[in-house]
């Protein structure tokens, strides 16, 4: 899940609306939002503009949310020179996915 995905979440969780409701107010369709919170579609300044309006954000949370637009927008793409180093890569990202999972596990015991 991209950052402003994760925000965008968690917006949506904190205003008690439905995405259906959500992309209703931004002028959306609910198959949008879903495009750009898989990751499969990067927020544009238009969708983000609209996320800002909805949610009532100001000031620094403007800012930042425009921020992880940006970085949400950053795609790596990896070319493997044979299938012994792909799966090097994939064991890679499974152990960043396992760590991050842990991550999320202890910050949820903090709360």
């Amino acid at each position: 899940m991209t950052p402003f995905a994760e925000k965008f979440r968690s917006l949506a969780a904190s205003s008690d609306k439905s995405y259906r409701d959500i992309a209703g107010e931004m002028g959306q369709s609910p198959a949008l939002i879903a495009r750009v919170l898989n990751g499969s579609r990067p927020p544009s300044e238009a969708f983000v503009s609209r996320t800002i309006k909805v949610f009532g954000l100001r000031g620094g949370e403007i800012e930042n949310l425009r921020h992880l637009a940006e970085i949400s927008q950053e795609k790596i793409v990896v070319v493997p020179k044979d299938w012994k180093e792909a799966e090097r890569i994939v064991a890679f990202v499974r152990e960043l996915r396992s760590e991050k999972e842990k991550d999320e596990v202890i910050e949820g015991d903090l709360k």
